[in-house]
């Protein structure tokens, strides 16, 4: 019978297809779901049958899978554990420190708050960057009509003039000329350019470029910076809260930081833990991935045995702190973007007017 069971529990998490693409948003609210279930008394089968009938898309599938695992004998952690591309490390080591120590409630309610925070941080982020690509966007259509449509109408009047035209207007008819005869090539080759340039900085072997890139372009630093401290600390908060060890929680986080140098210093600041050495220590060993008051803060939890307390308080401190990267970003960037449209547009401006004034001179005398 043993047996059996074991042949069923092992079919029933090895057979089944492991499907990802669950948002952010659909595993906070399926956390927050379940504990609220779990707190009211329901078992753990009924929770997750309540919750799979809610759900929509993939997640539906997804707990539809760990549902069957579960009648099946096996543990929720374990359950979750077959599907890494829905529920991240994080979400299976807290649920598992939740049924080793009977707090299991109140670990999904650290997860559902921890990814809740996880996707606010993110969408400061993204709206941060949203402005200057819709005008970055729209600049480029702009050009692309100049140079298409305007261009090619006006660049004869100018070649048969008999002025010797200035050099803005020389460098502006050579372009269009360009552009005519090889408009459709340049369009295919920006299309692929840019391809190429997204699916590069997708791949793990360019992450240590972009990603210094990210780190140090003075711009952007303070924003990426301050996301990746308050990423880690909230992270290694909520599982030490949730009673991971220290040496743990620090290998989940690892897997749980998105910067390459990020991901690096954890692991070597891992390995320092492991060898019996203080957290504090270790993380003051990057100071120029994190700030001081990090180490400070973690020297304080550590003797004063507030180690929980002082990471969920850093990681507030510092997703204020991208809340004003953010703004400051936006307000730097507007600038920017206005004065480079704007050179643009006088360039055009001068390398048409130059000429017509020069034509209106030649008339009057």
């Amino acid at each position: 019978m043993a047996t059996q069971n074991k042949e069923v529990k092992k079919s029933a998490l090895q057979g089944e297809i492991t499907i990802g693409g669950v948002s952010l948003v659909q595993k906070a609210i399926f956390a927050k779901n379940l504990s609220v279930m779990l707190k009211a008394g329901l078992q753990i089968t009924e929770a997750l049958e309540i919750t799979r009938e809610s759900a929509t898309g993939k997640l539906k599938k997804v707990l539809g899978h760990v549902l069957r695992a579960v009648e099946s004998g096996n543990t929720l952690s374990d359950a979750f554990k077959e599907h890494p591309k829905a529920f991240s490390g994080l979400f299976v080591n807290a649920v598992y420190a939740g049924e080793k120590s009977g707090t299991l409630v109140e670990n999904l309610e650290n997860v559902a708050t921890q990814l809740q925070k996880e996707k606010d941080l993110l969408s400061k982020v993204r709206s941060a960057m949203l402005y200057p690509i819709i005008v970055l966007i729209a600049s480029f259509f702009l050009a692309l009509g100049l140079s298409f449509v305007i261009l090619p109408q006006i660049t004869p009047l100018f070649e048969g003039l008999d002025v010797d035209l200035p050099f803005t207007t020389r460098a502006i008819i050579s372009f269009s000329n360009f552009i005519q005869a090889n408009g459709g090539k340049l369009i295919l080759g920006i299309i692929g350019g840019l391809t190429l340039f997204l699916w590069t900085i997708r791949q793990k072997f360019s992450h240590p470029v972009t990603h210094w890139l990210l780190i140090h372009t003075p711009i952007v630093k303070t924003v990426v910076r301050s996301a990746n401290v308050a990423r880690f600390s909230g992270t290694l908060g909520m599982l030490i809260k949730s009673g991971v060890r220290v040496d743990e929680a620090l290998e989940i986080t690892h897997d749980a930081m998105g910067n390459y140098y990020y991901k690096r210093a954890i692991a070597h600041v891992s390995k320092g833990v492991a060898r019996g050495g203080r957290l504090a220590e270790n993380i003051d060993a990057y100071r120029d991935l994190f700030p001081l008051l990090v180490a400070r803060m973690i020297k304080v939890g550590e003797e004063s045995g507030q180690f929980e307390e002082t990471f969920l308080y850093l990681a507030e401190f510092y997703e204020a702190e991208v809340d004003t990267a953010t703004k400051a970003l936006s307000t730097a960037i507007e600038p920017i973007l206005l004065i480079g449209i704007g050179l643009i547009v006088g360039f055009l401006a001068l390398s048409i007017i130059t000429p017509i004034y020069e034509i209106t001179g030649n008339i009057k005398r």
